[in-house]
């Protein structure tokens, strides 16, 4: 198990911890910029998945903690703050659920 943790902190690229798009002009323009960076990030983590399940020899519990995260963020993004999202209008809600889905995905 310690030898997947290293392989995924080596193999983390710089930029998968560069700021989030905020305040670019407008609420399209900053989700567009989201939209983008939530795309490079889910290829980044795939690459590095996709590095580590060839490497381990434990692929099957590797594959079911992957689900279990990626049910934990499609849940913490789309249900709490969705919620706290609410009380923004137009596509508020939808940029927050953007924005929390690439941080946590980096």
């Amino acid at each position: 198990m310690r030898k997947i943790i290293y392989v995924a902190i080596l193999l983390s690229p710089l930029s998968s911890f560069a700021k989030t798009c905020v305040d670019s002009g407008s609420v399209y323009d900053d989700l567009l910029c989201a939209t983008r960076a939530l795309d490079d990030s889910k290829r980044e983590l795939n690459a590095i998945y996709q590095k580590i399940y060839a490497s381990t020899q434990y692929k099957s519990e590797f594959e079911e903690s992957q689900k279990a995260w990626l049910n934990y963020r499609e849940k913490q993004c789309g249900g709490y703050i969705a919620a706290e999202a609410s009380q923004s209008q137009g596509d508020g809600p939808g940029l927050i659920v953007k924005d929390c889905l690439v941080t946590i995905t980096k």
